[in-house]
């Protein structure tokens, strides 16, 4: 008789603006020879640890940190189970996560307020014809200079 354990993590950082970075592991280990309780525990807590440490990793990939210089994560902080979130290639233009709706709608919202032409705002600052063909990054951008647009007004 084979036991197998799976083990999955999920964290979720909230970035400034709307925006939010995510990473997920999903460990799963067959054991063939029967383990007893401690053993077990143990190697369910090693499955942790692991993907503590490749969430961090990926997260600190995410920021554009080297994850060889920053600290292991604590064992248990921000972990919670979930599903898998695809991660984007931050290296490719093409691969850029699009702005987030409640990106859209704050952009909306302010600029409205500022009484600008997004239109005109986002093809004069980005070459595109729309907010929602913004990444979340430049999304975050206009969200800021709109800001300080209506704090000038």
């Amino acid at each position: 008789m084979t036991t197998r354990i799976v083990v999955g993590l999920t964290q979720k950082i909230g970035q400034p603006n709307f925006g939010s970075l995510g990473a997920t592991c999903q460990i799963e280990v067959d054991l063939t020879d029967r383990p007893d309780s401690a053993r077990l525990t143990e190697r369910i807590r090693n499955s942790f640890t692991l993907c503590q440490r490749e969430i961090s990793r990926q997260l600190n990939l995410q920021r554009g940190n080297d994850p060889l210089l920053l600290p292991e994560p604590e064992p248990g902080r921000n972990a919670s189970c979930g599903t898998r979130e695809p991660l984007p290639n931050r290296t490719s233009p093409s691969h850029q996560r699009k702005a987030t709706d409640a990106q859209l709608r704050a952009i909306h919202a302010i600029a409205s307020k500022a009484n600008v032409r997004l239109g005109t705002q986002v093809q004069a600052d980005f070459g595109v014809d729309s907010p929602s063909r913004l990444s979340i990054r430049q999304a975050s951008e206009l969200i800021e200079k709109l800001k300080l647009q209506l704090e000038h007004r």
